[in-house]
């Protein structure tokens, strides 16, 4: 910058730390309804909107992984207050967090009840034990929920209360030139670093930094 009359760059570092819960704490819970059908399908509703973040894509992948089928078999129905009712607002960036724990949890219901099919017929298909739970009469749907953990109403006044349950960091860099005539701006370089924990899916949350 010190040699260019016209254009000038400049360095920005952004540090970030971000709480991942909603601040008032009754909207920190999330339901979630999951059915298998006989012929081995799954199909979840949760109580996020998919707007493009591909909450969808996450809801299927963590029913697929917790019930140990294939992602192929895994559907999402539309989110519906007539199958999850009394939603929290999709925001604060929990949605995975809140509504994949309860998919999580109506799974765990499900695994649960197919557990004495599976122990007494080792090597069965999916397919297989879910044919024998329906003529076995067990149910195969379940109602998920939770509420997110050790969470304290935060006092504002007096800096006291818990209410974040965890934190994401990052940081950002940038250089950008300025064409001081014209004042059009160039972004140089961009270098941007999260720490997120175990991805739900890489391509989908770098997507999103990157956005």
């Amino acid at each position: 910058s010190a040699d260019e009359h016209y254009r000038k760059r400049g360095l920005a570092a952004i540090p970030t730390k971000y709480g991942m819960s909603f601040t008032a704490k009754f909207l920190n819970q999330a339901g979630a309804l999951v059915h298998v059908y006989t012929d081995g399908s799954v199909l979840v509703t949760h109580g996020a909107a998919e707007m493009g973040q591909g909450i969808h894509t996450k809801m299927c992948q963590i029913a697929a992984q917790a019930l140990n089928v294939p992602v192929e078999h895994v559907f999402v129905a539309e989110t519906a207050t007539d199958k999850v009712p009394n939603s929290s607002p999709t925001a604060a960036s929990v949605q995975s967090d809140i509504n994949g724990m309860a998919v999580l949890n109506a799974c765990q219901q499900i695994n649960e009840r197919l557990r004495p099919i599976r122990e007494t017929n080792p090597g069965k298909s999916w397919k297989d034990v879910v044919t024998l739970a329906y003529l076995s009469r067990i149910n195969l749907s379940a109602n998920g929920f939770y509420a997110t953990p050790d969470l304290q109403d935060y006092n504002f006044e007096k800096g006291t209360g818990r209410p974040f349950n965890y934190y994401n960091w990052g940081t950002a860099f940038a250089v950008v030139e300025v064409e001081t005539l014209t004042g059009d701006v160039t972004v140089l370089r961009s270098d941007i670093v999260m720490d997120v924990g175990f991805s739900l899916n890489p391509a989908i949350d770098v997507g999103q930094i990157e956005g």
